[in-house]
């Protein structure tokens, strides 16, 4: 059967939207679940929007979820480590090494392939299929070397996340 050429790139169309519109789903769910967790507790401000940034010198569109609060208020599922499971797996690149243990895959798919954590806060990069969040929790650790030293309590989380 010989089928027209508008048709065959009609459908080509229709089968790239379909693959954009699922990823867009876990996008879209990311972002709910993110600020679902973010909100169970106390906070001074919170917000939510759709915008584009930059993330390794690249530029983005998704969401930006920006938390600040109380750290002596904070409660364990507003806190940064614990968004997408604690411990992620090291995946570079957002591949899983093929001699993962099945018991350090998360069930939920989550692996993370940048991190870095300190006294002052904490950051990480999450991927699961074609979605990232960057992560970046922010608090001020004390000063070890002065014992009158009071820390802030400002507490504040920044999660960005968008398709890879």
């Amino acid at each position: 059967m010989n089928v027209p050429f508008f048709n065959r790139v009609g459908s080509l169309g229709l089968v790239m939207v379909c693959a954009c519109n699922t990823y867009a789903g876990v996008l879209e769910d990311t972002c709910s679940l993110v600020y679902q967790k973010i909100s169970s507790g106390p906070y001074e401000s919170l917000t939510k929007s759709i915008e584009s940034f930059t993330e390794d010198g690249n530029q983005y569109h998704g969401c930006i979820i920006r938390f600040s609060g109380n750290a002596k208020n904070v409660t364990d599922r507003q806190r940064p480590d614990g968004f997408f499971g604690f411990l992620l797996p090291y995946c570079p690149d957002g591949k899983l090494p093929a001699d993962l243990p099945p018991d350090l895959l998360k069930e939920d798919g989550w692996c993370g392939d940048k991190m870095a954590d300190g006294p002052d806060g904490t950051s990480y990069r999450a991927l699961k299929k074609n979605v990232f969040c960057a992560v970046e929790g922010r608090w001020d650790g004390g000063d070890d070397s002065d014992p009158t030293y009071v820390p802030s309590p400002r507490y504040e989380v920044i999660v960005k996340c968008a398709s890879r």
